[in-house]
């Protein structure tokens, strides 16, 4: 019975060395370091690494999450979830060793492109800007900028600031992204050569607030009209009003604007007073 005693405390004894020299956290390692969110219920997982004072990985060590406040929720295995617009500190613990993540959620639900397909005609390298609005949860319009791409970069592609390039016949998709939110525009390229353009009316009357849309008709070197191109509007005074990449001007205050359209080198006027 003595011999077994004393065989229990060796083992004990043993157990409790083996403890005091095995590695201890202190630190744990985040990836990543900052986080930014777009879209409510939205979310990023976390990775942590426990490390010891020789930056070498415990395993297992699971770290137990937390935020400063509830504009994200921190669950189990690392995973934020946005819950409102902020910016919250996201903690990981473990054994009293902590490290912190700061998280912005900005409330991005929609990324709305119009008009939703677009006809490119003219020679290689015409080019007309895309119109987009960023939109949150409650439709309301927001100071942001999608990243922008093309599924087919052969047939168009598309610049930073949404500017549509065509360079060879065929179709492709642009995307606007912010974050996992995106919105696309199909756009069609024929290579044709455009000698006119004509915009539709030529005069109009609107109200302020109400808008008015302006068509636009291209002439190929065969005479023939090319119906529903797109084009680049412009307006003499955004002060009167302003005019959309689809050709709609909005009314702002009493005046006159030129409604001005350009394609392939090619340009017409038309006039919109707003009283």
């Amino acid at each position: 019975m003595r011999s077994r005693r004393i065989a229990l405390g060796a083992a004990a004894l043993l157990t409790a060395l083996a403890a005091a020299c095995a590695p201890k956290p202190a630190s744990i390692d985040i990836s990543p370091k900052k986080v930014k969110i777009y879209g409510i219920e939205r979310f990023q997982r976390l990775a942590a690494k426990v490390l010891d004072k020789k930056g070498q990985p415990l395993e297992p060590a699971t770290p137990t999450w937390s935020a400063s406040n509830d504009v994200v929720a921190a669950e189990a295995g690392g995973r934020i979830v946005a819950k409102k617009p902020g910016k919250s500190m996201v903690t990981a613990t473990y054994e009293g060793v902590t490290a912190q993540v700061p998280v912005e959620v900005i409330d991005v639900a929609a990324v709305e492109i119009t008009p939703p397909a677009l006809a490119l005609t003219g020679p290689a390298g015409t080019s007309v800007p895309i119109s987009f609005s960023v939109k949150d949860s409650k439709q309301k319009v927001l100071d942001l900028k999608p990243t922008w791409s093309s599924s087919n970069p052969k047939v168009a592609t598309i610049s930073e600031d949404g500017l549509v390039t065509s360079v060879a016949a065929g179709t492709t998709t642009v995307v606007g992204k912010i974050g996992d939110i995106q919105g696309g525009c199909d756009v069609t390229v024929a290579l044709k050569p455009i000698e006119r353009v004509d915009i539709r009316p030529v005069t109009a009357l609107a109200r302020v607030g109400e808008t008015q849309h302006f068509e636009v008709t291209a002439y190929g070197s065969d005479g023939l009209p090319i119906p529903e191109v797109a084009a680049v509007f412009k307006t003499s005074d955004p002060s009167v009003a302003t005019v959309d990449g689809a050709g709609v001007a909005t009314g702002k205050k009493p005046g006159a604007a030129k409604i001005r359209v350009e394609l392939a080198g090619k340009s017409a006027e038309a006039t919109l007073l707003v009283n």
